[in-house]
């Protein structure tokens, strides 16, 4: 297991070597971008909702994933995070050095309203429980996924985004490779029907290529070895985190995701089915899954039984459609997402949603 700890930002971060496999100057079908923004959003949702399921529902989920009706479908702080993270890009015009200021206010805006939540934070903080990853909303994974949809065909790419953004919450190497790993694979999820389609089932070969991190690596190495022998994700669970229960552990919940996209990249379901047979916290790797199969194969890919009980409470269908539709130009035409505004983001059913639900 890598420690890693949550640490403040450091003044002037190195930039993490990274070689990029996929250029990401690549322009992708108008179509295919706003199948994207939208996957990443509903998919993450998705992930998030069954992920918090309780375990018995979650136990008959995996045992027969498509009939099985899980009741209503409500997602949290990663959802969050992702619509905070989009927000941001609209707010600075999609100008790299105005998003980070706008997503720490909005990311700070968004955490005043949970006070339950904050104090139930607080009081295990003190006490020493637990180290959170993505406390309010604050998930360097869900926001690098976010990116690369949004960043997809500009020339710089979306790490430079993906690298200063996670400087944020964790000034650590492993982190940041975490995040491009998870960037570099939704890239991929994006190029599928289109002239530039790359096989999945490569992805872990060219990441461990493009990695400048001997321990992530090494884990890939373990991954790659996996794959060969058709290893079950339950059991390359056990690989990377050596218990029983899943941890909620920022690299792994990236590893462990991507291989779940790469043995289901067209069958949400089955990936989900697969990573719904494990013990403990889901909430991370069952996120990233769900968007990068989403991303891959559209909204429409995901039962429809499982799209009517998603609530997204405050917001609703029509209102991630606008905000997918707002940021479908860029960067294509970087002057229109400069002229748009982001959509308002009704503080007051935030907040009645919030002081409903906890902690969660």
């Amino acid at each position: 297991m890598l420690d890693i700890k949550a640490k403040k930002p450091v003044s002037s971060p190195e930039r993490v070597a990274w070689s990029r496999p996929y250029a990401w100057s690549t322009i992708i079908p108008a179509v295919r971008r706003q199948e994207s923004i939208e996957g990443v959003l509903v998919g993450c949702a998705i992930g998030e909702s069954i992920a918090r399921l309780s375990p018995s529902k979650r136990d008959r989920l995996s045992r027969n994933p498509v009939p099985y009706d899980p009741g209503k479908l409500v997602p949290s702080h990663r959802t969050e995070g992702m619509i905070v993270t989009v927000q941001s890009v609209l707010l600075s015009q999609a100008m790299s050095e105005q998003f980070l200021s706008c997503l720490k206010k909005r990311l700070g805006w968004y955490q005043r309203l949970q006070p339950i939540a904050y104090a139930k934070n607080l009081v295990r903080s003190v006490s020493g429980a637990s180290d959170f990853i993505a406390p309010f909303g604050d998930d360097p994974l869900v926001r690098a996924l976010a990116l690369s949809v949004l960043m997809q065909g500009h020339h710089d790419g979306a790490l430079g985004w993906v690298q200063d953004s996670t400087q944020m919450s964790y000034a650590n190497r492993w982190v940041t490779q975490a995040g491009f790993l998870v960037a570099t694979a939704a890239q991929v999820a994006q190029f599928h029907r289109t002239p530039h389609q790359t096989n999945p089932s490569k992805l872990l070969e060219d990441l461990k290529a493009a990695t400048g991190s001997k321990e992530i690596e090494q884990r890939l190495d373990a991954l790659l070895d996996a794959q060969a022998q058709g290893v079950s994700v339950p059991s390359v669970s056990k690989i990377l985190s050596g218990r029983d229960r899943w941890q909620d552990h920022v690299v792994d919940n990236a590893l462990l995701a991507i291989y779940t996209y790469v043995r289901n990249p067209d069958r949400i379901e089955g990936g989900i089915g697969e990573l719904a047979q494990l013990q403990g916290d889901l909430r991370g790797v069952m996120s990233i899954y769900a968007s990068l199969a989403t991303i891959h194969s559209g909204v429409a890919s995901i039962p429809s039984l499982w799209r009517d009980r998603l609530s997204l409470y405050p917001y609703s269908s029509a209102w991630i459609q606008h905000c997918v539709d707002r940021c479908a130009d860029w960067p294509h035409g970087p002057e229109d997402i400069q002229a748009t505004r982001c959509l308002p983001s009704h503080p007051i059913g935030q907040i009645i949603r919030n002081l409903s639900r906890g902690c969660m």
